[in-house]
């Protein structure tokens, strides 16, 4: 049986392929909980220093696979993408694991990218598509609900409200121009791009864009005062609990680049 999930190690780089592409890598259960699997051990391995997340032959994820969906209407669960006990569904956990992860996270969207697969491309820290990559929600179509956490902190409430409500599908160009994504690229030129990026960040001070991250969580809504106290707790964490803030010091007083580590 071929892998739901390709896993694919370059030097400090993870890249996590969905491999369904005859369902437009759609979550089933299987794929669902590799996706999980696979996070959950990046965010603890110290040799991975930057995770990228694509799909098989030019598509990304067009969200949770229905097939599976309409299945479990009739009590047939084996293989949609909820966890067996609670129905609670797996995407959810994934964007979560994103979130928390300590690294930094590429998403490369070779194609269409729609409900659940938008909210996991919206949970990742950066966003590079190609010009062909559509992404949206499409739920409304199907009566459902979603697109609702991730996509608004990306392009914001108003745009987000009129991406679900109408159900479709933001083209590459205008993607680019609301910032949805980072970067568009050629449709060849894409995984080229995206190794390359992938490559400077693996190189860079992981534990500090860890801090970032959790900071960026932890201010969202909160009032400046309290966010500059929070930003000035982790500053201060950089240089006494991370190696490559005393690196990265030491680097600028000698006149040299810094060599970063990850720790």
């Amino acid at each position: 049986m071929d892998e739901v999930l390709i896993e694919e190690r370059r030097g400090g780089e993870l890249r996590l392929t969905l491999n369904r592409p005859e369902r437009l890598n759609a979550i089933d259960h299987a794929l669902g909980m590799a996706l999980l699997g696979a996070l959950d051990r990046a965010t603890d391995d110290p040799e991975v220093r930057v995770v990228v997340l694509a799909g098989a032959d030019g598509a990304f994820c067009a969200g949770d696979d229905l097939s599976s969906l309409e299945r479990s209407l009739d009590g047939e669960y084996r293989d949609a993408p909820f966890f067996h006990g609670t129905r609670d569904t797996i995407y959810t956990r994934i964007v979560h694991a994103i979130y928390q992860c300590p690294k930094p996270v590429l998403a490369a969207l070779g194609g269409v990218c729609a409900g659940a697969g938008t909210e996991i491309a919206c949970a990742a820290d950066i966003r590079l598509a190609a010009e062909r990559a559509r992404i949206g929600s499409r739920l409304v179509r199907i009566g459902q609900v979603g697109n609702a956490i991730a996509l608004p902190r990306v392009v914001g409430p108003a745009r987000a409200a009129e991406i679900y409500m109408t159900g479709r599908l933001v083209c590459s160009a205008e993607a680019l121009r609301i910032g949805l994504v980072h970067e568009v690229l050629a449709d060849d030129a894409l995984d080229a791009r995206v190794d390359e990026l992938a490559a400077q960040l693996a190189a860079s001070a992981t534990k500090a864009i860890g801090f970032y991250k959790q900071l960026l969580l932890r201010t969202w809504g909160e009032s400046p005062a309290v966010g500059l106290r929070m930003q000035d707790d982790a500053h201060r964490a950089t240089v006494t609990e991370i190696e490559d803030g005393a690196e990265g010091v030491r680097a600028f007083a000698e006149g040299r680049p810094p060599r970063f580590t990850g720790r």
